[in-house]
């Protein structure tokens, strides 16, 4: 990890779980809710030197949560729009991260300009997926591991029938739902993110 510079974040825990407040938001990006990263990064089980491909990068939250989590790793993440990818190097910065790369393009045709063979892959795209899951499966390493995460019931239609074409193992299909106590007032109530599907399996 790069030396922190004066006023870059600090985070003490061993733990996942970066606040979502830490990183650097901008309209129409928002992180994953802090929940549904720890799970996403549970399902994922990156090793400590991991190779981890996150497709589609948006803010970076999970793929700052990975690589802080394996310094003898390194993440390579794809992203298509340029706001996202300025965001993204914004939050690299502020949590002093030096192990995530940030590539610039839109999966599936620039899939093939990342550094292989992964050993773990982040999926998050929307339709349609069959193509991008299919050329990321041919590069996947044996034994390596797949995490879906799509917002949509076409997504995980989409998903988990081509992982049974693929023959993938241990395929785990869970939904998740994160409600948050707000208050306003002297009111309080519960508010929901919105639910999200995740889809993990293991390559033979």
């Amino acid at each position: 990890m790069e030396q922190q510079q004066p006023g870059a974040y600090q985070w003490d825990f061993v733990t996942p779980g970066l606040p979502d407040g830490a990183f650097q938001h901008a309209p129409g990006f928002s992180p994953t809710p802090m929940e549904l990263r720890v799970m996403l990064l549970a399902h994922l089980r990156p090793k400590a030197d991991s190779l981890v491909w996150d497709v589609g990068g948006g803010t970076g939250a999970l793929a700052l949560e990975i690589a802080r989590l394996m310094p003898q790793g390194v993440v390579h993440t794809l992203e298509r729009d340029p706001e996202a990818i300025e965001l993204l190097e914004r939050n690299r910065k502020r949590f002093g991260i030096a192990n995530l790369q940030i590539h610039a393009g839109a999966a599936p045709d620039d899939l093939p300009s990342l550094p292989g063979p992964p050993d773990r892959v982040l999926l998050e795209v929307g339709r349609p997926l069959g193509d991008v899951l299919r050329q990321v499966w041919q590069v996947l390493l044996p034994a390596g591991r797949l995490v879906i995460s799509t917002a949509s019931l076409e997504g995980l239609v989409d998903a988990t029938d081509t992982l049974a074409q693929l023959e993938a193992k241990d395929v785990q299909v869970v939904q998740a739902t994160v409600h948050r106590m707000q208050r306003r007032g002297s009111q309080a109530k519960l508010a929901a993110a919105e639910p999200l599907f995740l889809i993990a399996a293991e390559r033979s």
